[in-house]
């Protein structure tokens, strides 16, 4: 199996404030898709889950087995692979709801990229808030 590529961003203009999240993905064979998602009033760190989340629910409609998660958010990446512990309570249940989506993958690499190397998404998070804008279901609405 080859792997699906995703660099993820997620941001807040005010923190808290108007927030977005922006998902790239790219599919093994090349394909790349782009993906915004407006999530209206929320801190910056929420919206780095949101849109971790926002990627690991498309990747399951894509049934990817095998991905590699980039993003610029070192908090994100550590607490994820435990080497933080989530202590914010609003964060709580964004990390379970990733922890269970995480363990139906096969095989899952995240890691945080200095900011410069996720570029790409930092620019869907602006497109997404300043047109308000979302091209995934925000996983933040139940």
């Amino acid at each position: 199996m080859s792997f699906f590529r995703v660099e993820i961003d997620g941001g807040a203009w005010g923190n808290p404030g108007e927030a977005g999240a922006g998902v790239v993905i790219i599919h093994p064979d090349g394909q790349r898709e782009e993906h915004t998602v407006y999530l209206g009033h929320a801190t910056n760190n929420v919206a780095e889950y949101a849109a971790l989340l926002a990627a690991l629910r498309r990747l399951l409609e894509l049934q990817a087995q095998e991905v590699a998660i980039q993003t610029d958010s070192e908090l994100l990446a550590r607490q994820l692979t435990g080497s933080y512990k989530v202590r914010a309570p609003h964060l709580k249940p964004l990390w379970e709801q990733a922890q269970k989506a995480l363990a139906r993958f096969s095989r899952v690499d995240i890691r945080a990229v200095p900011r410069e190397q996720n570029t790409r998404a930092d620019r869907l998070v602006a497109e997404a808030i300043a047109h308000k804008r979302s091209t995934l279901p925000s996983p933040l609405v139940p």
